[in-house]
């Protein structure tokens, strides 16, 4: 018996009845909808005895991942590997922007894929050209982070303002056509002000009016673009809900006039072994967690959960067994909740993670940074853990829709399925014919295929 699953998951087990029951029915009701086939030919006329099979091909919700390690492995053989399994998990893909290593010297940004490497930092136009050919969506994390803003930046707050017009001017121009997601501020609550922090903020940090000029300016230069806010977990997940700092700061914001799309609510588990346990009580219980996101459906923008780290702890095979158990856990109480639109994993590999100060000279150091958590889904070898395998085995399987059938002496079919798009093959006179439709909820769920 796991001792340290039986401890983690307790209020998990107490609880199975009503989560079960919250899972059950929010993914059968959020994540599901019904979808009439009609057959006809070209004319418009009923074509009857019709046998099709469908096959989903892709998920209109959010699977992510932050992508800070594409072809930035020391070895190609890991380079290769990443592209290959990151393309097969996700279609959802979290870019690094952050501003200090994306011009750390002004006037020279690195957009170009060809751009001098920065560990953990790939070239903006290095992740669009894989996205795109992998059919992966991208969030672009994040653009007002203080605590990553550039050593150059003055120290006039209008000298600030005008460098930060001219930044997302630039970004918007070179991506906004490719990247519809933008993390405009991040973390404001994790920081203190006036330069007291381990990571150092600017002048502008410190005034009332840094997050709603930030955002006003991100609207100016993306009007097409969602724009998202994102929080850490001790503030995201707090149960003090509706009079949490996170909920009074979104409140704040919309009385101002700011307009966010998204909120992002991160959920690293950053505890040691022996807190894991409370920290799973006081932010992860179950019930707790329901009632936060029904109390922040009340601000009407889909929910992202931003960053996520579930812990290994660098350790064996029951360790990693209680990973796989803790992701089937979290992902299936997010998924089901009607407010969310992404789930979003954090660090892929093993042994890559953040280190502050650090750099390549941490590779695979368990005791450095967050490496020390053992967060990630493939180990530093780049073999699959079984919580990878689970959450391959959710997206691709328990969360997938294929069938056969026929539509008998009707010309009608009627399915219900996850949302998405899929492939159908059919056959008409004789002949095998191939199309494809989408499950939108948002659309109609009827499709008229034309027997041509």
């Amino acid at each position: 018996m796991n001792n340290r699953r039986n401890t983690v998951l307790k209020l998990f087990d107490e609880n199975s009845e009503y989560y079960k029951e919250r899972v059950n029915y929010g993914i059968e009701l959020y994540r599901k909808g019904y979808n009439t086939i009609m057959f006809v030919d070209r004319e418009g006329k009923p074509v009857n005895d019709v046998k099709f099979t469908i096959k989903q091909k892709s998920h209109d919700y959010k699977f992510g991942c932050n992508i800070f390690m594409l072809d930035e492995f020391e070895l190609e053989e890991k380079n290769a590997q990443y592209r290959k399994v990151f393309g097969e998990t996700f279609n959802y893909a979290i870019a690094p922007f952050y501003w200090k290593d994306l011009e750390p010297e002004k006037g020279k940004p690195r957009y170009d894929k060809n751009s001098p490497k920065i560990y953990r930092r790939p070239a903006p136009d290095l992740v669009v050209e894989y996205c795109k050919e992998k059919n992966i969506d991208i969030k672009a994390h994040c653009i007002v982070y203080d605590a990553f803003a550039p050593s150059w930046l003055p120290r006039e707050v209008p000298l600030i303002k005008k460098e930060y017009e001219k930044h997302m001017a630039e970004l918007s121009a070179r991506y906004s056509d490719h990247i519809d997601d933008w993390e405009i501020i991040n973390e404001t609550m994790n920081w203190e002000t006036y330069g007291y922090s381990r990571l150092g903020t600017t002048t502008f940090f410190s005034e009332p009016d840094y997050e709603t000029w930030s955002y006003f300016c991100a609207r100016r230069n993306f009007p097409k673009n969602n724009l998202l806010i994102n929080a850490g977990p001790c503030e995201a997940w707090s149960d003090r809900r509706t009079r949490s700092h996170y909920y009074y700061q979104l409140e704040a914001l919309a009385s101002k006039g700011v307009k966010y799309d998204g909120i992002g609510m991160q959920s690293h588990i950053f505890v040691d072994r022996q807190n894991e346990a409370a920290f799973f009580a006081k932010y992860f219980n179950p019930v707790k967690m329901y009632d936060v996101l029904d109390t922040y459906e009340h601000f009407g923008v889909p929910i992202n959960i931003s960053e996520l780290t579930i812990p290994s702890y660098n350790g064996g095979a029951e360790d990693e067994e209680v990973q796989a158990e803790e992701l089937r856990l979290l992902y299936s109480l997010w998924f089901s909740h009607k407010a969310t639109d992404q789930i979003d994993y954090w660090n892929f590999v093993d042994g890559y993670s953040y280190v502050p100060g650090g750099g390549k000279s941490t590779l695979g150091d368990p005791n450095a940074g967050e490496n020390i958590y053992g967060g990630g889904l493939l180990r530093f070898d780049m073999t699959l853990k079984p919580a990878l395998k689970e959450l391959q085995r959710l997206i691709n399987k328990e969360w997938h829709t294929e069938l056969s059938s026929e539509t008998g002496s009707s010309n009608r079919a009627k399915f219900k399925g996850f949302y998405g798009k899929y492939d159908m093959t059919f056959v008409y006179n004789g002949k095998e014919k191939h199309t494809e439709f989408h499950l939108d909820k948002r659309a109609d769920m009827e499709h008229i295929i034309v027997c041509d």
